[in-house]
């Protein structure tokens, strides 16, 4: 939990960070804007978000769960924090605060190192990892004699309902299936256990490796002493999936703790006097936290950055760089503790985020529809960003180098391009942190006002499409997508930042939420009315 003191002022402390901290200027509070209590879509969000907060049920709420085993918190617990960040925020109630303080000191007891559990590494971290649809899991296959013999790892979707099937064919062969519910089915026959055969298990499924079924193997080697053709035990067997910490969902969790943080830093009385004697050591956690994933980041030309997995960390993209926005969500944090500590490599990290998005934004002309002028035309430039950051290995794509020991992923020989535009579910993360950065003083400058109009732009030219009498927002950003599901129609809410760059943006959001939203109300929901309540 917090750490808890008996009486505090209401300030926080930061823990310096190790080394020798470069500390700049801390920027000015952001800004606070005076907004009107009575407008119709701020009505609209806070009667949302208690509705969605009160209808909460099973692991998405009232309360926080005990482990992160299925992501849920990292990508439900975390949607409600920032849902109430935004509510303290936007009415200086203290008992939001008190609330998000709650969530908090259930999360921060969901931790690894609280919890006694570690990662595939056997790391026990300051973090919340992860286990089942979000990694690799393997099946261990064994020989005649019970010993390791074949290890078989299969990527997600999916992964967690795959079982691996062996089955001997005669001399030291046998066969090998993967099935499972909802999965292309992968078989290969006449594999061997010897290393030294052409027919060796783990080269042959190599060779045979298809991006749907994504099977790869590694041969373990026989004990000393082993005489004879080594088998394998024939069965089926089942996967378990490899634990990891995922930096998304650290992201997810620690941007509204740090958010908790700076609100009692710059509005003391939006935060209970209990609650601020906590908070250094809330703040000490997401410090902690995000230097769990130091080995991920990496720096990319043109002063760009982000993070990556590493080629052999059992999720389905190893090697690759994080979609944008999972790596915004780390961002987001950093821009907090720019803000919090000084520091300055937290800003130029969240600088070089920002630059990594501000290079994929491409400018294409508007599209007809809520964007039309009076006379039929354009309404200008409308700005494109892809799921995948344009720089790296999934948008591009690449090929097999014949041997696991030379490829960039250890889990994924081959991979075709993927150059489809952001969802509107995710572009909740992109547009929140084009918002935070922009408005934050104090921090490298990288968009621009030209920028942040363009972004409002996409909206009304390319999200949103008339059905009938109706508004309703498609899949993407692209122009082109497939109609939103009913789900993805209550996340307009994450447009209504940008009202002041286009001035339509109001009356369609007003127009496409859904109130109430879908049931089974989830945690995003609560996120979604609480984004309309703050900025409307």
């Amino acid at each position: 939990m917090c750490a808890t003191q008996p009486s505090a002022p209401p300030t926080t402390a930061a823990s310096p960070p190790r080394g020798r901290a470069r500390t700049r200027p801390a920027p000015r509070p952001w800004p606070g804007r005076v907004l009107p209590f009575r407008s119709r879509l701020h009505r609209t969000g806070v009667r949302s978000f208690h509705r969605v907060e009160s209808g909460l049920t099973g692991v998405s709420g009232p309360g926080v769960p005990g482990d992160n085993e299925a992501g849920v918190i990292g990508w439900g617990a975390s949607w409600r924090m920032q849902g109430y960040l935004l509510m303290a925020e936007r009415t200086g109630d203290p008992a939001y605060a008190r609330r998000l303080a709650e969530l908090v000191d259930g999360v921060l007891a969901a931790r690894d190192e609280v919890r006694g559990v570690a990662d595939h590494r056997g790391v026990s971290g300051p973090v919340w990892s992860t286990a089942g649809k979000f990694t690799a899991a393997t099946a261990r296959i064994e020989d005649t004699d019970g010993n390791p013999a074949l290890e078989v790892t299969v990527c997600p979707p999916r992964a967690v309902q795959a079982e691996v099937t062996v089955e001997p064919q005669g001399e030291g062969r046998f066969s090998l299936a993967v099935t499972g519910q909802g999965r292309a089915p992968f078989s290969v026959e006449g594999l061997a256990l010897d290393p030294h055969d052409e027919r060796r298990a783990d080269r042959v499924v190599y060779a045979a490796h298809d991006q749907r079924t994504a099977v790869t193997a590694r041969l373990v080697p026989a004990p000393d002493g082993a005489a004879g053709i080594r088998e394998v035990r024939p069965g089926t067997y089942p996967v378990e999936p490899a634990r990891v910490a995922l930096a998304a969902q650290t992201g997810m969790i620690t941007y509204p703790m740090a958010g908790l943080v700076r609100l009692a830093r710059e509005r003391p009385a939006a935060v209970p006097r209990e609650v601020h004697a906590r908070l250094e050591g809330c703040l000490d956690a997401v410090l902690r936290a995000v230097r769990a994933h130091e080995y991920q980041w990496t720096a990319v030309s043109g002063g760009r950055g982000c993070y990556r997995w590493l080629r052999e960390e059992p999720v389905s993209f190893a090697g690759a760089e994080l979609p944008t926005n999972e790596f915004l969500a780390v961002a987001r944090t950093l821009v907090h503790l720019a803000v919090l500590t000084g520091d300055e490599e937290h800003a130029e990290r969240a600088a070089a985020m920002a630059r990594a998005l501000r290079g994929d934004l491409r400018r294409v002309g508007g599209a007809r529809g809520a964007g039309e002028t009076g006379d039929g035309g354009l309404a200008g430039d409308v700005a494109v960003w892809p799921y995948w950051p344009g720089f790296g290995r999934v948008y591009n794509g690449w090929s097999p180098t014949g041997s696991p020991e030379g490829d960039g992923s250890l889990y994924r020989p081959l991979y075709a391009p993927v150059t489809v535009p952001e969802d509107v579910t995710h572009a909740l993360i992109d547009l929140d942190f084009l918002h935070l950065y922009h408005r934050t003083p104090g921090l490298p400058p990288v968009f621009t006002r030209d920028d942040l109009r363009a972004v409002a732009a996409t909206f009304t030219g390319h999200v949103v499409e008339r059905h009938g009498r109706a508004w309703r927002m498609r899949h993407d950003v692209g122009g082109a997508g497939r109609p939103g599901t009913d789900r993805q129609q209550a996340h307009v809410a994450a447009w209504i930042p940008l009202r002041e760059h286009n001035p339509r943006l109001p009356v369609l959001v007003s127009a496409i939420h859904p109130s109430p939203p879908p049931a089974p109300y989830q945690g995003v929901d609560s996120y979604c009315g609480a984004l309309l309540a703050r900025w409307s």
